[in-house]
């Protein structure tokens, strides 16, 4: 019975997808941020969370609808976090943990992200002090 080769048996295998396979690119920051994001979601993440938030958060903001948006709130579990405000924390979490430089041209992509849900939300004047901005939100009309 013939026998297959080594390297013959080691291409039949499934690969194990690297990080570099699955790491999405965030558009508008030099290659040097997205390294220091790449080290980040190794650590903290998984690879590609940092695109998924930002694109998760760019969905929310530019959602169709009237003008007005409110974020939607889970409506199964009305005492739980809003879902829509773990993507923007967590765009807060890299913006914190990033260095001064790839901080600033991150908070440059979010920056018309965030002016447009500030146009299109309303403040919240009973919103805890203590909460994120983008908390601070009325949830419904």
């Amino acid at each position: 019975m013939a026998r297959k080769a080594p390297s013959q048996v080691r291409s039949d295998l499934p690969r194990r997808p690297s990080p570099r396979d699955s790491r999405a690119v965030v558009p508008g920051v030099s290659s040097r941020t997205l390294a220091e994001i790449a080290r980040i979601e190794r650590h903290r993440y998984e690879p590609g969370a940092a695109h998924g938030a930002l694109s998760a958060w760019r969905a929310l903001v530019y959602r169709r609808g009237p003008w007005v948006i409110y974020p939607n709130w889970n409506e199964d579990f009305p005492c739980c976090e809003p879902v829509w405000g773990n993507d923007r924390e967590a765009l807060e979490v890299f913006c914190h943990l990033l260095s001064r430089r790839a901080a600033r041209e991150l908070r440059a992509v979010l920056g018309p992200l965030d002016a447009r849900f500030m146009d299109r939300t309303l403040n919240d004047p009973y919103a805890p002090p203590g909460d994120p901005w983008w908390r601070r939100r009325l949830e419904r009309a």
